[in-house]
């Protein structure tokens, strides 16, 4: 019995729905990938209106090619501690050297007190007698 010329492939994030026979013909060529040239008299450059139409020089098809381009913004990192994916103490990133000796500390210090002790600073933080 010859062996099976069929492989199966898994499409998506995963589940018995995305798994099928693989299609050889559905691949990407490297000649899919390449950006065509507008040939059209005009062309959009923004969301839409007639301020944001231009006319195509079909001799510098890279300026049409760049007027289309939409760069996104630059991601800025947020100041201390944040969070990636869906959570867990594994997805908490930013901390920097000083922020883990101040942790490590007041974890030291909480180590030692008893419940009275934590009562008592619990009623002096909503204002009653210390």
């Amino acid at each position: 019995m010859a062996p099976s010329t069929d492989r199966v492939a898994s499409h998506g994030r995963g589940g018995a729905g995305n798994i099928g026979k693989d299609d050889p013909t559905a691949h990407t060529n490297p000649q899919d990938l390449i950006t065509p040239t507008l040939k059209s008299d005009h062309y959009t450059t923004g969301r839409g209106g007639s301020g944001n139409m231009a006319k195509n020089d079909p001799n510098h098809p890279e300026i049409a090619r760049a007027s289309q381009d939409v760069e996104a913004p630059s991601l800025r990192e947020p100041e201390g501690p944040h969070h990636y994916g869906r959570g867990g103490a594994a997805n908490v990133a930013g901390t920097t050297e000083e922020q883990e000796r101040k942790r490590s500390e007041e974890a030291k210090r909480e180590e030692g007190k008893g419940l009275v002790d934590k009562g008592k600073e619990l009623l002096s933080k909503l204002g009653g007698k210390k």
